[in-house]
């Protein structure tokens, strides 16, 4: 965990020794291996000027050369080696980064100890201080510290990283670079370890509650351990003090009891804080702040419980870049995603496929969103040819310990994933890695569930992986959880990875073919029908290993022993343009939310289902098709309502309903069935209400929903847009604090406010004021303008801007686009 001060709340602030101070600023950066660029006087002025979190890599164009991945992918059925394109993302990540930052020191502090954090480094770092080697890492998503009081000197210290990512490195857009922060602790000698507290919360009641903790301290000597529980409003609800003698090292355990407790829940995130202080004669030589929940979990037969109340998993899986501003993490984005994210009606998150920054557990904290938290993509066996297998042996061990160390008193997480999709499963595990790395998380923390997400649920089952975890994941298997209940009555399991079927925003292709598989097992899909790489919005095409989300509705509602199901994902993310790898698109079309963070029509679809507080009623596609007209269309509706009822033009298409189903009609007769194949219009029917044979006319079409009495509850309307007339840009948030980054929503619209959906022209940003532009993006796969240029095609209609703030005052954003232009200052920095 990490030091926090309060300013009000705890005692003997004035004398608070603990410091943890952010290097963000006042870095250089090359893209050039200078053989000495580690040493201490080397001349760094020609270097760029970054300010971390940094990735280098998305700041250049894009180009499909970039890591050119000679592969088979047998999750695609392919059985012979294939070139793909764009896998990555089509950014030039492959290279050698060093940085350099100067760190002033006092003479006291070379009477404490300094570490340096960082919270990730995108890859192999190698970190050195005034020229001496400290230490490395090589594994990009995970944190690590180095002490480094030895190797400083009074005042000035250089600090360097040199960091080198490889081709064929990663399945997705892994980042380059110091991508997410970096710090320096100072502490006393003696002193809390760094992750050396461990909060649980063993029994609960409604008049009290039993808090756990286990201490590590380091040091030497004679001192008193003083330990206060805080309540979320900052009373102090426990307090220990206990005389202790350290020689090197000690370990402390005691409970506290914590009377009539708030717990944590998601709807009531409670947070408590839990500060340990250390003194020597009666003064206070370090503090150590560990912020906490409690909760209690449970994993059974029939589902999982929360604080004794059976939830169901309405998740999503989660890459860890931003679309547009790429892997540097930006804690204000998280949180916009986790926003949009809690609409849909989203409880849980899967982090795929690695450790996310420890930002995101914050957050997840803050907000009421359980978490999976992930350690690996690939143990022994590679699925690229320079993945983690190459590390495994030597880092795989610490890498998962330090994980769980520094994740363990979230409260969000419940579950510590040991791998996704790994290739170990198809040779039936030989080398036992499952038992391996699944003994490593039981002597760490027994308090939550071991789990990993299976591919292969036939030799996951057989060869025992699958129950050696306490919970068991099956990515893409909505035909047969049945048939695994029957087989394996004892497993308890969730659908880890659900979906694969495509969109993009605003786009829909006509003829509209349901009742067809639009893939094969064994074949891409065919790109020649939508050679533009817009598959369209009606979710009747999937790659060939995935499906419509209404499959996995229905299977899920049909075994309510799942524990739930992960969404892939729940945004676009840069890399895996499945199944476009041929130098077509450079980011994927699975999620509900597009890479810029703007919904498409299956949002609305999960938003349905999943936010039990919304009122849902959208319908689609947009009504400017001038192709279409005279044509027959169908027209769909997502809705929380009972019935509704179509008007194009003022006439009516008739009241209806969704048509439930009372047994899915796929599920499969044994268990090695696959879940490939296209959305039938039973399906369909059954989660959203369908007009199959409308005409299309320009003009307006309306959705009207009724209630069971047949009231009418609610509309909707969609018109054919006009002439482009206007420019309209909108800022996210009304204000801003300095250093964080602002999102903008670009929309040309005509006379009446309408979206002109079929505006795809290149539009101009100039940024002044009070912020800088930081990048731009429209949510087309397929767009390769560079991300970090201030020009931008819109995207039917509409595009997104991110700046970030440097100052106070007002922004400034102005927009030209052929004849039409647009500025805004409304948004304010604090």
């Amino acid at each position: 965990m990490k030091y926090i001060i309060y300013p009000i709340v705890f005692l003997w602030l004035s004398i608070l020794p603990a410091q943890e101070i952010e290097l963000l600023k006042n870095w250089k950066f090359t893209n050039y291996d200078y053989g000495g660029a580690f040493q201490k006087d080397f001349n760094d002025e020609n270097w760029d000027s970054v300010t971390i979190p940094h990735d280098w890599a998305v700041k250049e164009d894009f180009n499909f050369t970039h890591d050119i991945q000679l592969t088979m992918v047998i999750q695609d059925g392919e059985t012979k080696p294939k070139y793909r394109t764009g896998r990555t993302g089509a950014l030039p990540y492959v290279g050698i980064g060093w940085y350099r930052t100067n760190y002033e020191v006092s003479a006291s502090d070379l009477e404490q100890k300094v570490q340096l954090m960082f919270d990730g480094a995108m890859s192999n770092a190698k970190v050195y201080v005034n020229g001496n080697y400290v230490g490395e890492r090589p594994f990009g998503y995970i944190s690590f510290y180095f002490d480094i009081t030895k190797h400083l000197t009074p005042d000035n210290n250089v600090i360097a990283v040199r960091l080198e990512n490889f081709s064929s490195q990663s399945r997705w857009y892994p980042g380059a670079g110091l991508y997410r922060k970096v710090s320096v602790v100072k502490t006393n000698k003696t002193h809390v370890k760094t992750w050396g507290t461990f909060v649980s919360t063993p029994v609960i009641t409604k008049k009290s509650a039993t808090v756990n903790l286990d201490l590590e301290i380091l040091g030497e000597g004679n001192c008193t351990v003083v330990n206060e529980v805080f309540t979320p409003q900052g009373v102090i609800a426990a307090k220990s003090s206990k005389e202790i003698k350290i020689d090197g090292e000690q370990k402390i355990s005691e409970d506290f009891k914590i009377k009539k407790p708030k717990l944590w829940d998601i709807k009531t995130p409670h947070l408590y804080n839990l500060k340990t202080s250390i003194l020597k004669e009666g003064k206070i030589i370090d503090t150590y702040t560990t912020p906490f929940g409690i909760r209690s979990i449970r994993f059974e037969l029939d589902g999982f419980y929360l604080n004794d109340r059976k939830v169901r998993f309405k998740g999503v899986n989660m890459h860890h870049d931003f679309g547009p501003v790429g892997a540097a993490f930006h804690k204000e984005l998280f949180v916009r995603q986790m926003k949009k994210m809690k609409e849909m009606g989203v409880n849980s998150i899967r982090f795929s496929h690695n450790p996310p920054a420890p930002e995101a557990l914050d957050i997840c904290d803050e907000m009421g969103i359980l978490a999976i938290d992930e350690a690996f993509d690939e143990w022994q066996i590679g699925k690229v040819l320079n993945g983690y297998s190459k590390q495994f042996d030597l880092w795989a061990k610490k890498d998962l310990t330090d994980m769980i160390l520094r994740d363990r008193n979230h409260p969000s997480v419940i579950m510590w994933s040991i791998g996704n999709e790994i290739m170990e499963q198809y040779q039936k595990d030989p080398n036992d890695i499952t038992s391996y790395l699944n003994d490593i998380v039981k002597t760490l923390d027994t308090t939550r569930a071991t789990t990993a997400g299976f591919n292969s649920a036939n030799n996951a089952l057989q060869s025992g992986m699958a129950s050696t975890v306490d919970v068991a994941g099956f990515n893409y298997k909505p035909g047969i959880y049945h048939k695994i209940r029957e087989h394996y009555p004892n497993l308890k399991f969730y659908a880890s990875e659900t979906g694969g079927s495509l969109s993009t925003r605003n786009s829909y292709k006509f003829p509209v073919n349901f009742d067809t598989a639009q893939t094969k097992r064994g074949t891409s899909l065919n790109t020649e029908l939508y050679p533009d790489g817009q598959p369209g919005n009606y979710e009747n095409t999937n790659v060939p290993w995935g499906y419509s989300p209404y499959k996995e509705f229905a299977s899920q509602d049909y075994n309510d022993f799942v524990y739930g199901e992960f969404v892939w994902t729940g945004y676009d993310y840069l890399g895996e343009p499945s199944p476009y790898h041929t130098a077509k698109s450079r980011s994927s079309y699975f999620a509900p939310v597009d890479m810029v963070g703007m919904e498409k029509d299956k949002f609305y679809l999960y938003q349905s289902e999943w936010n039990e507080e919304a009122e849902v009623l959208h319908f689609y596609p947009h009504w400017t098709l001038p192709e279409m007209k005279g044509k027959e269309i169908p027209v769909v509706c997502y809705t929380t309502y009972e019935k509704a009822e179509l008007f194009v033009n003022g006439k009516s298409y008739g009241i209806k309903t969704k048509q439930k189903q009372e047994v899915p009609e796929f599920l499969a007769e044994n268990i090695e069935k696959e879940a490939s194949g296209g959305t039938t219009l039973a399906q369909l029917k059954a989660y959203a209400i369908v007009w199959e044979n409308v005409v299309y006319e320009p003009g307006e079409a309306v959705v009207v929903g009724y209630d069971k009495k047949g009231e009418k509850v609610g509309q909707t309307k969609r018109v054919t847009s006009g002439e482009p007339h206007s420019i309209k840009i909108e800022s996210e948030v009304p204000t801003l604090n300095k250093g964080e980054v602002a999102v903008y929503i670009v929309s040309v619209v005509d006379k009446e406010d309408n979206i002109c959906v079929l505006y795809n022209e290149n539009m101009h940003i100039e940024v002044n004021g009070a912020a800088t532009f930081l990048a731009s993006g429209n949510g087309d796969p397929t767009n390769v303008q560079n991300l970090s240029k201030p020009e931008r095609r819109l995207f039917n209609g509409q595009a997104v801007i991110f700046v970030k703030s440097n100052n106070e005052g007002a922004i400034g954003i102005s927009v030209k686009s052929k004849n039409l232009n647009s500025t805004n200052t409304s948004l304010i920095v604090k």
